[in-house]
């Protein structure tokens, strides 16, 4: 609740014993790319605080230069890496990474409210990438094709969370594509604030997330291969979680 500039509320405890991301998460604020054994593009996007829809262009072209500055005919898979990505704007992550998604004519997720109704729908129509309505028009377009049904593993930590969480449920059913790491942090809610008066509003979770095959997340995300700890961004060929996403692509 927030009244006359103060916030009142309460703050969800965590389990999260994951003690190097989180001194991750005070300086690793910008989007990486790079080649991953010759053949692995890898790319890690972080969380933004883009809440009030000024950012969306300069974050979705950010994301598109990093695919493009690794992408190339040689690159067999790739590692979507999400562990730091605490959420804020899904709208520009989700319009970069649009060519993983899926191509035309593809629902890949929404929202559903208490009665399990549609109240948002995500997708590919046309071209255009369109969420709860809204078509969303990236303006760097990708040097060389995704290639369909390319192989995907998304890196999940206990700190990827809301924007994050969906990113993940984003590319969740896609042919391919799979989650390795830890399990989210639970907060696949949409938010919706309520005014009360001139002094007071209220935010409250109204609607749960669902994925492209329909399925609703009324918590956190379990990944396909469950690694904890583990983790090395200064050298990756030492972290635990790309060292079992190499072992699970080449099967």
């Amino acid at each position: 609740m927030k009244y006359r500039g103060k916030t009142f509320g309460w703050n969800k405890s965590s389990s999260c014993t994951n003690s190097y991301l989180k001194d991750q998460l005070k300086t690793k604020k910008s989007v990486v790319s790079q080649v991953i054994d010759k053949n692995i593009g890898y790319i890690r996007i972080p969380g933004n605080n883009d809440f009030a829809f000024k950012k969306v262009d300069s974050i979705a072209n950010d994301i598109t230069n990093h695919i493009n500055k690794v992408n190339s005919a040689k690159i067999k898979a790739w590692i979507i890496d999400l562990r730091i990505n605490t959420g804020g704007n899904m709208y520009p992550i989700l319009l970069g990474l649009k060519e993983f998604i899926g191509s035309d004519n593809i629902v890949f997720g929404g929202f559903r409210n208490s009665k399990g109704e549609s109240s948002g729908q995500w997708e590919i129509k046309d071209g255009k990438m369109m969420i709860d309505g809204i078509e969303l028009v990236r303006q760097i377009p990708l040097k060389v094709p995704i290639r369909k049904d390319i192989p995907i593993v998304v890196l999940t930590s206990c700190y990827t969370a809301s924007a994050g969480e969906m990113t993940a449920i984003s590319l969740i059913g896609r042919k391919n594509t799979y989650v390795v790491g830890e399990p989210t942090a639970d907060y696949t809610t949409a938010v919706q604030g309520f005014r009360i008066n001139k002094d007071a509003g209220l935010n409250l979770s109204t609607d749960h997330v669902v994925d492209r095959n329909s399925k609703i997340y009324t918590s956190n995300i379990q990944p396909d291969v469950e690694v904890l700890q583990g983790d090395n961004f200064e050298d990756l060929k030492k972290d635990k979680k790309i060292i079992k996403t190499a072992e699970l692509l080449k099967k």
